[in-house]
């Protein structure tokens, strides 16, 4: 083999070399972002569901002010 042949054949195999690594560190990456990504939709759903009970709280305790009509209702 010639100097030139065993140049290409390095900088080849670094290559392959490098595109594994890049690969690896993506395969590595993906189930941290999905359960970034989960955690994420987890926090929006809890902090939806703190407000509609806090606005329930709310509803019934401006509703508890009033009379009610039927006397058996209570």
């Amino acid at each position: 083999m010639s100097e030139s042949s065993v140049i290409n054949k390095i900088k080849d195999l670094r290559s392959d070399l490098d595109k594994e690594t890049k690969l690896l560190k993506k395969q590595m990456e993906l189930p941290l972002n999905s359960a970034m990504e989960k955690d994420k939709i987890k926090a929006h759903q809890s902090e939806g569901l703190v407000k509609g009970i806090a606005f329930s709280k709310w509803v019934r305790k401006m509703t508890s002010q009033f009379e009610s009509i039927d006397p058996f209702y209570k």
